[in-house]
């Protein structure tokens, strides 16, 4: 017992005390059902598409954004990534900004306009107002580099290309569980609007969330909840 609760405080200083005891619940649950049971808590968060630079002149001259095509070699460098994941994003209007440096693959992020619909859980986000807003999602940062201003100039590119198309603001989910998520969007100006937690078993699934409909029970992709989501 001592042990629990000593592995609890330290996610806990972390994550929350709320999250901190979600977390640990979720790592039991995988555990003991072989992955067949899960535990998925996401902060709903909203960022403005600004047009003010994000970094210096002087900071990341050598980085190459640019906007990767289907067949784009670069792109499968990165492990853990299926081609078929890959193919149906951009199939459904994905978009996806690449960060090279020194001829790596240094970084990249996805985005998409309208409704988005998540791999991980049954659920279709909407972003409102359609108009002005986007998701991103898919945020990644070679090891080599996080520690350079890769993060920083694919949002900058970001923000510059879709400001110029009209979009202000870009929603995503992040998980509850990793801080460091939270901590780099809100060095973006992110602002948390909601959460939605989901339990699944099997082909159950169950999900509770701050956005309507609240409460949501499902078996099949054919039932999934809708969240609506608006910054203000």
């Amino acid at each position: 017992m001592p042990k629990i609760i000593k592995t609890l405080r330290a996610h806990s200083q972390a994550l929350g005390w709320l999250n901190g005891l979600l977390y640990l619940v979720a790592i039991a649950l995988s555990r003991i059902s072989g992955d067949r049971a899960r535990l998925i808590k996401y902060d709903l968060v909203v960022q403005p598409i600004r047009t003010e630079p994000l970094l210096p002149p002087h900071r990341g001259p050598r980085i190459r954004v640019y906007e990767a095509t289907p067949e784009d070699a670069l792109l499968r460098a990165v492990p853990y990534r299926d081609e078929a994941v890959l193919q149906d994003r951009f199939s459904r209007g994905g978009r996806c900004l690449v960060a090279q440096l020194n001829d790596d693959l240094a970084g990249f992020l996805w985005f998409s306009h309208g409704d988005y619909l998540e791999d991980e859980v049954r659920c279709l986000f909407r972003p409102e107002p359609a108009e002005t807003s986007v998701w991103d999602y898919d945020v990644y940062v070679a090891d080599r580099y996080r520690l350079s201003p890769v993060f920083l100039k694919l949002w900058q590119e970001a923000n510059s290309r879709l400001h110029a198309e009209g979009f202000r603001e870009s929603f995503s989910r992040i998980s509850a569980f990793n801080p460091s998520s939270h901590g780099s969007h809100a060095r973006l100006g992110a602002k948390t609007i909601g959460w939605a937690t989901f339990v699944v078993i099997g082909s159950l699934q169950i999900m509770w969330a701050s956005r309507t409909p609240f409460l949501h029970l499902s078996f099949n992709e054919r039932r999934r909840p809708v969240l609506r989501l608006r910054a203000r």
